[in-house]
């Protein structure tokens, strides 16, 4: 945890000293959180996910018709 009274140098010394995850620990730590969701909370991902998308489809088409 980051102290919030940590100077900035410190903090960029602080953050440099940190390990970088390798793409195995990513996905590992990703499938780890993947499996623990919920098939209702996956679903509610994806519908969410879904609602965006074609909010921002109508929003490009918007964008690209108002020359027009």
């Amino acid at each position: 945890m980051v102290n919030i009274e940590m100077s900035d140098a410190e903090y960029q010394d602080w953050l440099h000293s940190q390990k970088s995850a390798t793409q195995e620990e990513v996905q590992v730590n990703h499938d780890a959180w993947w499996d623990s969701l919920t098939d209702e909370q996956k679903q509610q991902m994806y519908d969410s996910k879904e609602a965006l998308f074609e909010l921002s489809i109508e929003e490009m088409n918007h964008d690209l018709s108002f020359g027009k």
